[in-house]
């Protein structure tokens, strides 16, 4: 459900008129299946980052030849480097001195 409502957020509104969701992400088709299946998450994460940006997804339209939006490759470097950048925070965030707390 994360993934149809990523690439095409008026997802709800559109199956209450009975209509189907026109995009999806572009296709993953690494011959290792483990990596292929970790890129896809990435794909999904950059779609709903570009939305939590206030700009528009930019899935694979249905029929259509071009495949905008980010290469695997790329979405699961970058979503790599984010989530590390995440966890340094996070780890800096734990490591603070906290006051006593009554």
């Amino acid at each position: 459900m994360g993934t149809a409502l990523a690439v095409t957020p008026g997802l709800p509104e559109r199956r209450h008129q009975g209509r189907e969701a026109e995009r999806s992400l572009r296709a993953v088709t690494w011959s290792d299946k483990a990596l292929a299946s970790a890129a896809g998450m990435p794909q999904e994460r950059h779609q709903m980052r570009r939305l939590a940006r206030g700009r528009k997804t930019k899935p694979l339209a249905r029929g259509r030849k071009t495949e905008p939006g980010p290469h695997p490759a790329v979405a699961l470097i970058s979503d790599r480097r984010k989530q590390q950048r995440a966890l340094r925070s996070y780890r800096a965030w734990l490591a603070e001195p906290r006051g006593a707390e009554a």
